[in-house]
């Protein structure tokens, strides 16, 4: 496959409705500063402060930042040094209120209120462009998504199959507890019994995570082998296309492996 690029590739819109929509009252309250004379936007920006403490949390993402630890420092060139800033509620004093209004003003937060008309709608707008950033782990995630449908659809209801099933993994044993917790992408039990497992991986570009990635189930391989359960790999991608000999040294010691055009041929490995 050249691409594994769903719809739902480009923009986790649930995603990023849920994480604005937990500050919706708050997006409404800073609304109002839209609709004020900029000269009495100071202080009804302190009162909203003041009043509606968890405003605060709010003021960091309208510059697209994440906070971490509820603060941001920022290096004062004025006063030639670190400034830090508190975004969090229950450090909101009288202090800390004049602080972050002087930040919203040197960072230009607070003339948005007067090209804006709805804090949300340019909060979407932000949040969006902040999750494309996410794109290359949602690849992988997509990729493994596809293939447990089309797994579960194949198999029907001769078998169950479990999805990153948190009571089996071959990887503490294969890893001696290096990866302990860590789940396969599919198990798939036949009357109570593990069968097979099913890793899933889709690479776009070259390099050494994907062949690390094949030795290491070379082992995973030998480490189902062992307990009379199928270790199947299904993997694709145009990086493989520059990597061939990885892929077929992984072909000649794993028993199968198969793109996710030749998944229709799971039900001949599992009977």
């Amino acid at each position: 496959m050249p691409s594994n690029k769903t719809y739902e590739y480009f923009v986790d819109w649930k995603k990023i409705k849920s994480d604005i929509d937990k500050y919706l009252d708050e997006l409404c309250l800073l609304n109002t500063l839209t609709k004020i004379n900029s000269k009495k936007r100071v202080e009804h920006m302190r009162l909203l402060l003041s009043k509606y403490p968890k405003i605060i949390e709010v003021i960091p993402l309208l510059i697209a930042v994440r906070v971490q630890n509820g603060k941001i420092d920022v290096f004062d060139v004025d006063l030639e040094e670190i400034i830090s800033f508190e975004f969090t509620r229950s450090k909101l004093n009288e202090s800390t209120i004049t602080q972050a209004i002087n930040f919203c003003i040197k960072t230009g937060i607070l003339d948005l209120f007067q090209e804006v008309k709805d804090v949300r709608d340019y909060l979407l707008g932000i949040e969006v462009g902040i999750n494309t950033n996410a794109r290359k782990n949602r690849s992988g995630k997509i990729f493994e998504k596809m293939c447990q449908q089309k797994i579960k659809e194949l198999i029907g209801d001769k078998y169950l199959c479990v999805n990153n099933d948190p009571n089996f993994s071959l990887y503490s044993l294969d890893t001696k507890d290096k990866s302990k917790g860590k789940t396969h992408d599919i198990v798939i039990y036949k009357k109570n019994n593990i069968i097979m497992v099913v890793e899933c991986n889709f690479y776009n570009v070259h390099g050494s995570k994907p062949i690390s990635i094949a030795e290491s189930y070379i082992g995973m391989h030998k480490a189902a082998k062992e307990r009379n359960i199928k270790f199947l790999w299904v993997t694709d991608g145009p990086a493989w296309h520059r990597m061939k000999e990885p892929l077929q040294r992984s072909m000649k010691q794993i028993d199968y492996i198969l793109n996710y055009r030749m998944l229709k041929y799971i039900t001949r490995i599992l009977s």
